[in-house]
C-alpha cells in the first residue's frame, strides 16, 4: 500500500503515516514514539502535507516524540496527563529517573478533529483515553494498544480497567468491518476477521 508508511521504534511501538485521500494529499501521523527522526526524515523527503498527529493513547512509547513534532497533536484528552507527564512510566518501564520532561505544548481533543476521512473510536481499557482511528476509504483501522494480532493491551497500568476493556472489545472492536486491515501499536497487522477467529484473548472476552 503506497499510502501507508510504517516505522517501528526501538520501544517496539509502531508509528504510521497514512494518506487517506490522494486527491487532497493530506497525511496523518499515527503515534509519536521517542525516536521520531526517521519519520520526520520521511515526511521531509516525500514533501508530505501533514494534517496532524493522532495519538492512540498517552503512554511514553506512543507519545514521547511530541516535543519533536512540529504540527497539531490530537489525543483523547482523558489521556492528557499521561502524555504530558511520562516520568513515572519511564521509571517503571525503563528504570530511568528523570527530573522533568513534561510536555508543555498544545494538545487537541481528537474527537473534535474535522475530517471526512477519519472515524474516531473511543475504546478505554488499556488507558482511559485509548482510541482507534478508522479510515473507511482505505479499509484500515489503527488500534494502538487496544487490540493486537495475537493479544490485547494490558489493563494493569495507570487508568487501565479490565471491565472497560471487555466493554470496548464487545462494543467497539466487534463493529470493525471484517475485511479491514488492523494496524496495532505493536507487532504485525492482520484482518479484523482473522483476529476475531484466532486471537485467544479477544475470543475469551467476546460476549463476556
Amino acid at each position: 500500500m503506497n499510502d501507508l508508511f510504517v516505522f517501528t521504534s526501538f520501544t517496539t511501538s509502531n508509528c504510521y503515516i497514512v494518506t487517506p485521500s490522494l486527491s487532497d494529499g493530506i497525511s496523518y501521523v499515527i503515534d509519536l514514539p521517542p525516536d521520531l527522526d526517521p519519520v520526520l526524515d520521511y515526511i521531509k523527503k516525500e514533501n508530505l502535507s501533514i494534517g496532524g498527529a493522532l495519538l492512540t493513547h498517552g503512554h511514553f512509547d506512543h507519545a514521547l516524540g511530541m516535543s519533536s513534532f512540529d504540527g497539531s497533536i490530537y489525543i483523547d484528552l482523558n489521556d492528557e496527563q499521561l502524555a504530558r507527564n511520562p516520568e513515572e512510566q519511564l521509571k517503571s518501564f525503563m528504570g530511568l529517573n528523570l527530573d522533568s520532561i513534561t510536555y508543555q505544548g498544545e494538545l487537541n481533543e481528537v474527537k473534535d478533529l474535522n475530517s471526512n476521512e477519519l472515524v474516531v473510536h473511543s475504546n478505554p481499557g488499556h488507558t482511559k483515553g485509548s482510541s482507534s482511528f478508522e479510515f473507511p476509504s482505505l479499509g484500515i483501522v489503527f488500534t494502538g494498544d487496544f487490540i493486537f494480532k495475537d493479544g490485547i493491551g494490558r489493563t494493569d497500568l495507570l487508568t487501565g480497567d479490565t471491565n472497560e476493556m471487555i466493554h470496548s472489545i464487545n462494543n467497539v472492536f466487534t463493529g470493525f468491518h471484517d475485511d479491514y486491515i488492523l494496524y496495532p501499536g505493536h507487532g504485525d497487522k492482520d484482518t479484523v476477521k482473522s483476529i476475531k477467529n484466532n486471537n485467544i484473548l479477544v475470543r475469551e472476552y467476546l460476549n463476556d
